[in-house]
């Protein structure tokens, strides 16, 4: 029963051991690595520190291609954590070495834009300022390339949401002249129903007729003479 504890234990022990040894090569670089990479000094980053330990590993150090990869992955990593300023340095370090592809130059333009939008947050909020016409510039000018460089895609669906814009807006225009129009021929033919008739002309005065008086009656115009 004794001896089956002591194994027991021996083995719990072993396996804290392992996990403590596991832990420390994670958390920790070595000195000669340090010396190598010295961006890599004081950083936490599970994953950092484990990209750093595959670079410093002795079995990969001939294979260049899968060095340039690390790297690569390096510099993506502190772009990812914030960290821009170091990842443009790693990028800058690949350069040295004549290496440029399309994926350090998304890294790269990332990592621009993060360390612009950081101290635009700080004009904005902390300076209570907004930006002088030194920076202006340059910033506008930076916009109308983006705006240039957008997707395809991106065009596309922008140019038909401004053609259906405009297609909307031709057509509620066209509705609503219609509708004036018809307004206008409304107000006209009511104005026709509703005017006031004519005034009928006055009716002709009657001449009077004076009668002679009729003989039979007795009366002469000559009697006065008589």
């Amino acid at each position: 029963m004794k001896k089956h504890t002591l194994i027991i234990s021996f083995a719990l022990i072993a396996g804290l051991s392992q996990f403590s040894s596991a832990n420390d090569q994670i958390s920790s670089l070595k000195k000669s690595c340090l010396k190598d990479y010295p961006a890599a000094i004081g950083e936490t980053d599970q994953e950092l520190l484990q990209l750093y330990s595959q670079l410093c590993d002795k079995s990969n150090k001939k294979n260049t291609v899968l060095q340039q990869e690390i790297s690569t992955a390096i510099a993506a990593r502190y772009q990812a954590i914030g960290k821009n300023l170091k990842s443009l340095q790693v990028i800058e370090d690949l350069k040295l070495h004549n290496i440029n592809t399309s994926e350090l130059t998304d890294i790269s333009f990332l990592a621009g834009i993060g360390i612009a939008q950081q101290s635009a947050d700080q004009m904005r909020t902390a300076e209570l300022r907004s930006l002088s016409e030194k920076t202006y510039a340059p910033a506008k000018k930076l916009s109308e390339t983006i705006q240039f460089a957008q997707p395809t895609i991106e065009k596309t669906t922008a140019q038909d949401n401004t053609e259906k814009s405009a297609s909307k807006a031709k057509t509620k225009k066209s509705k609503q002249s219609v509708k004036t129009k018809s307004s206008e021929k409304s107000s006209a033919a009511s104005v026709k129903t509703h005017k006031a008739p004519a005034k009928p002309a006055p009716a002709a005065k009657k001449e009077s007729v004076q009668t002679k008086p009729s003989s039979a009656s007795g009366f002469s115009p000559f009697s006065a003479l008589k």
